[in-house]
């Protein structure tokens, strides 16, 4: 028993942290794969793409932490590395996050109408405030997810990993109940459904975290709030930038494509996202041990690090992209009964391409991003959208949901895949 004490000692604190993050994917995938075929019999093909296109834009709404998390994130990574004391980063950060709060809310009541009329004008028979709903439920859990954050930093990310998983079990037991019992196919209910118990979680553990310093709130330093919000400022315009240009798919595909092309594409990209996350999560964990490691100048193992998780990326993207193709007609049969759609090899290889060199622009990405090296993607990512929307746009009305993919193929395969290992290799230079 000791011994086994010892090597859980020994074992590499962001792998546990991976792992953590491994196990509640598998329920979090698990349940989105199987919400799918459930939000599919309860509100049928035009509501789902309806449902669909109202969930992408919680992404849009995140941008609302204003990146204050990876700010705060990387000062406590900092901190711990030089044995410095980082109460007073979390003060700022909560004055800073109850401060957007008000500013967005404001925001939100007055543009949520007119984005919705923009958003579905091929959906014409909404009458529900489904904008003003997404809107002010990811407001909320995006100021509240700066929790995530803080525990990553502390090594101690398989707490916030944990959430997900519960929050997703009480959605899935939640739309079964909901389905037997009610026959409105209610897309606001849909999406109550699964927003509202992450979003309480979530809550919860913010508020536990911060109750020490609520009595301190107007106790405001104002260097501290200035070195957190310009390093914040930097992490949100490559937010911004990156929010576009991942949540601009649905967007397109709601101009372009039918409501079945659009299901056909919500489907494979959560199941390609399944081992996108597995690797992601793995670079999240790691993301605080790099910004250790390069304080303390260990810039051989970086460079080792870097190596062997790009390896670990591709092999894990190939192997899945095998087992995604071999079982797509049984995904499709599973997922969506009684629809018409293909999954024909030329779809599932596009997403085996993508899912390769994101991987692989992720990694160096992630590393740049755990030394504040902010400023490349500054300069790169718009032409990463410029190329992405006008490649979407144009190759999915010609190749339909396919046509995406290849978007976002172009994208990272003319800028980041390149760009961002250059970049990373003049630094360790």
């Amino acid at each position: 028993m000791q011994k086994f004490k010892d090597f859980l000692k020994s074992f590499p604190r962001h792998w546990l942290v991976a792992a953590s993050a491994w196990t509640s994917k598998i329920i979090v995938s698990l349940v989105q794969i199987i919400s799918i075929r459930e939000l599919l019999l309860y509100l049928g093909e035009e509501r789902y793409a309806i449902y669909i296109i109202a969930y992408s834009l919680i992404g849009w709404f995140g941008l609302t932490q204003f990146n204050v998390g990876a700010s705060l994130q990387n000062f406590i990574s900092e901190s711990r590395a030089r044995n410095e004391n980082y109460d007073k980063y979390l003060l700022a950060s909560l004055q800073i996050v109850s401060l957007l709060f008000i500013v967005f809310l404001i925001l939100i009541l007055f543009i949520s109408t007119p984005l919705q009329s923009i958003i579905f004008r091929k959906f014409p028979t909404i009458d529900a405030p489904i904008v003003l709903f997404i809107g002010i439920v990811s407001l909320t859990s995006s100021l509240t997810t700066i929790i995530y954050c803080i525990y990553f930093a502390m090594h101690k990310g398989y707490i916030p990993n944990i959430l997900p998983a519960v929050a997703a079990i009480i959605s899935m037991i939640t739309i079964v109940i909901v389905k037997r019992y009610d026959h409105t196919a209610n897309i606001i209910t849909a999406l109550l459904i699964f927003t509202v118990p992450q979003l309480l979680l979530t809550a919860g553990l913010f508020f536990k975290t911060f109750k020490p310093f609520f009595s301190s709130i107007f106790k405001i330093n104002f260097e501290t709030i200035r070195l957190l919000f310009i390093r914040a400022s930097k992490f949100y315009i490559v937010g911004i930038l990156t929010i576009i240009y991942i949540q601009t798919d649905y967007i397109v595909a709601s101009q372009t494509l039918n409501p079945e092309e659009i299901i056909k594409y919500g489907i494979f990209i959560r199941i390609f996202f399944f081992p996108i996350f597995i690797y992601e999560s793995l670079l999240a964990a790691s993301w605080p041990v790099r910004s250790e490691m390069f304080v303390q100048r260990n810039f051989n193992e970086l460079k080792g690090m870097i190596k062997r998780y790009s390896y670990y990326g591709i092999t894990l993207m190939l192997l899945s992209s095998v087992l995604i193709y071999i079982f797509s007609d049984l995904i499709i049969n599973i997922l969506a009964p009684g629809t018409n759609i293909k999954a024909e090899a030329p779809f599932i290889v596009s997403f085996a391409l993508y899912a390769v060199i994101r991987t692989i622009a992720s990694n160096y990405s992630t590393f740049l991003n755990s030394i504040n090296a902010l400023r490349i993607f500054a300069f790169y990512m718009p032409i990463t959208i410029l190329i992405n929307v006008t490649a979407q746009y144009f190759f999915s009305k010609i190749y339909g949901a396919q046509g995406i993919v290849i978007g976002l193929i172009l994208s990272v395969f003319l800028t980041s895949l390149w760009i961002l290992p250059l970049k990373t290799y003049k630094v360790l230079k």
